[in-house]
């Protein structure tokens, strides 16, 4: 199940947030203090009220509360241009198991149809092969190599229709 962020999953964003293993292909690859989890939260809170889309809790459908991960698409700046940015953070025992891809196919649906003219990326660490198949997995394909943030990345865009 997807559905927006709310006040009360806090712990499960610092926990996700603070687990190394998910933080190995990130930018700072540093873990988040609980204030830094609250501020992301807001953030994620933001996008929604002002831009109507944003990132979302995913719950195991067979058992609601059970937060698995967070995901979906967002405004971002890249490169000079306004695009959405399609990115996905997953509990480690979760892995493997295709919540991500198809909570990314759903953002790459929802995004062409009601945003068609802006344009869906995937930034992903080269070493991140495991984001890399979800991305392919999804509708995506390799475009090329940028610098994002100090650091070499794949920029994956969707396969045309």
């Amino acid at each position: 199940m997807l559905r927006a962020v709310r006040d009360s999953d806090l712990d499960a964003v610092f926990a996700l947030h603070a687990d190394p293993e998910t933080n190995r292909f990130s930018a700072n690859a540093t873990a988040l203090t609980r204030d830094e989890a609250r501020r992301l939260m807001a953030l994620w809170q933001d996008d929604w009220a002002h831009h109507g889309v944003g990132y979302w809790v995913v719950e195991r459908r067979d058992t609601p509360g059970d937060l698995v991960g967070f995901g979906g698409v967002r405004h971002k700046e890249l490169e000079g241009r306004r695009v959405l940015n399609l990115a996905y953070r997953f509990a480690p025992r979760t892995w493997g198991t295709g919540y991500a891809t198809e909570m990314a196919r759903t953002a790459l649906s929802l995004a062409r149809r009601h945003l068609p003219d802006i344009p869906v990326v995937a930034i992903i660490h080269p070493e991140n092969i495991a984001s890399i198949r979800v991305a392919e997995r999804s509708g995506m394909r390799f475009e090329r190599l940028i610098d994002y943030q100090g650091m070499p990345s794949r920029l994956y865009v969707p396969v045309a229709p």
